[in-house]
């Protein structure tokens, strides 16, 4: 007779190992995952360059297969968008004129904008001089920047267009084809029927693309752009003055000379407090859940709202309001309330620089921006937390009870697991999101206290993007190159993070078996 014990045991009881074991294990999956995952994508890549140039010589192939086999309106259409649809029928007018109105929109930008962008790229703008017909000449001087933008948005543009010219042949080749096997061609309301019906996906996602390019991706590519160019304060347009590409001199500044040592100090921290400001959000938060979930603890609702009040508060005002609060200046004799608190409650000589202590590198104030970030942060996680708990089956639980498992074991088999399982995203969110988070530094520290000097040196609480901010807006240098190099950087450790852990999680992998 089989012996049926294993597979018989409950599921919180299968993983009863010592729990530096479970840690030990974790660690090592996760370690190895994350080079498994590392070398799928390094040995992906010739598989994907590959199958790109592939695609583009099925494309051209296309081209060429419908050029040869289509009558004369299909090849009339590789010259006038559209030919292949309104000259057939009246009743594909419509998506004709629509396919030469992209012709003619794309022409006219190109000639009065986009030609003259892509030719002053190399050099990003030129000075000359113009006679007025008054016979006043003047200097006028190209804006580099802009040069840059319209130029990245020309080139976006063309592959637009290049796209829609190979879906204006495909069109116009379908067409002909309908009317040689004597098949009626659609009208305008059938088109406009597909829009609303079948194709839905593509009329409603259309504007939030177009968004999407030219709200993120071309700002993205301009600041990669800005990256390799001499663009600070003495080289800004609004100075009268053009920048110029200068290669890997801005990484070179940023990494190796003038911050180098600074950055990787300023990287740590900032893991650092990516680290703790999540985590201590999230345990914290999923505790007070817990203790608040409790079918002994009354008034509920009063507890929730009294956390909920700290989201309902908007930073600027918390925040600021915080920093007066442990406050403390030698030079202003500014006392901050809880130093008062101290002197007068507990007759303490409590002159401690809360926020500002230059001590051990500044732990002080990296230990207080932690904290007072887990009192800002903790009631979100608590909230979310709160309505998993509350969708957790009672069954698993009573069967645990019957079994004999404890409080700790319920914990760990059952009420952890739903919980990462589903926070799981939001917490790799929330960590991406700690790595840049401004708000929280700029409003207590400003980034401070100051110890380094020299340039534009980072404070003991800065965070990669209090630092950029201080490269490009704060300062009188306006180092916009070396800022965007460290937006680069920080883009590149955000989304390396994010795209390898979310991919790892079990929300991902087991989003259809999980229960």
């Amino acid at each position: 007779m089989a012996d049926n014990t294993k597979a018989a045991t409950p599921t919180w009881k299968l993983y009863n190992r010592p729990w530096y074991q479970k840690f030990g294990l974790a660690i090592w999956n996760y370690i190895k995952n994350v080079g498994l995952m590392l070398w799928s994508v390094i040995r992906a890549i010739p598989k994907k360059i590959w199958g790109f140039i592939c695609a583009i010589g099925l494309c051209f192939q296309g081209l060429w297969f419908r050029f040869k086999k289509g009558d004369w309106r299909t090849r009339m259409s590789y010259l006038i968008m559209g030919f292949g649809c309104f000259s057939r029928s009246p009743k594909q007018f419509l998506k004709g004129f629509l396919l030469l109105a992209v012709e003619v929109l794309f022409i006219l930008f190109m000639v009065f904008v986009g030609a003259h962008n892509l030719y002053m790229l190399g050099s990003l703008g030129d000075v000359g001089w113009v006679d007025n017909p008054s016979g006043i000449g003047g200097y006028i001087v190209d804006n580099s920047l802009k040069i840059m933008i319209f130029s990245v948005m020309s080139l976006m543009l063309m592959i637009f267009f290049v796209y829609m010219y190979i879906k204006n042949t495909e069109i116009a080749y379908a067409t002909q084809k309908r009317v040689e096997a004597g098949l009626p061609l659609t009208t305008p309301k059938h088109q406009l029927n597909y829009a609303l019906n079948d194709g839905y996906h593509v009329t409603v996602l259309t504007l939030p693309i177009l968004g999407i390019l030219f709200i993120t991706v071309l700002p993205l590519v301009c600041n990669i752009l800005v990256a390799f160019t001499n663009f600070d304060y003495q080289h800004a347009p609004m100075a009268g003055e053009l920048f110029d590409w200068v290669g890997f001199q801005s990484f070179n500044t940023v990494f190796t000379k003038s911050y180098g040592d600074a950055i990787w100090s300023v990287l740590g921290w900032t893991i650092i407090w990516a680290v703790f400001a999540t985590f201590t959000n999230f345990f914290f938060g999923m505790f007070l859940a817990m203790i608040i979930n409790k079918k002994s603890i009354k008034l509920k609702v009063f507890w929730r709202t009294c956390f909920v009040i700290v989201i309902a508060v908007p930073d600027f005002v918390s925040l600021l309001m915080m920093s007066k609060f442990f406050a403390y200046s030698k030079l202003t004799t500014e006392t901050g309330t809880f130093n008062r608190i101290l002197m007068t409650w507990f007759n303490l000589d409590a002159n401690i620089n809360w926020l500002g202590d230059i001590a051990h590198g500044g732990l002080l104030p990296r230990v207080m921006v932690i904290v007072i970030n887990l009192w800002r942060g903790m009631p979100f996680t608590m909230l979310s937390t709160y309505g998993i708990l509350m969708n957790i089956p009672e069954e698993l639980y009573e069967s645990s009870r019957i079994d004999g498992a404890g409080p700790v074991r319920r914990f760990v088999s059952i009420t952890f697991p739903y919980i990462m399982f589903v926070m799981g995203p939001q917490l790799i969110t929330t960590f991406t999101g700690n790595i840049n988070n401004f708000n929280v530094i700029f409003f207590l520290t400003g980034g401070g206290p100051n110890i380094r000097v020299g340039g534009i040196a980072p404070g003991q609480t800065d965070l990669l993007v209090t630092w950029l901010y201080k490269m490009t807006v704060s300062s009188t240098d306006k180092e916009y190159s070396n800022g965007a190099v460290l937006g680069i950087f920080t883009f590149i450790i955000s989304s390396i993070f994010a795209l390898i852990v979310f991919n790892s999680s079990k929300s991902v992998k087991q989003e259809d078996t999980f229960q």
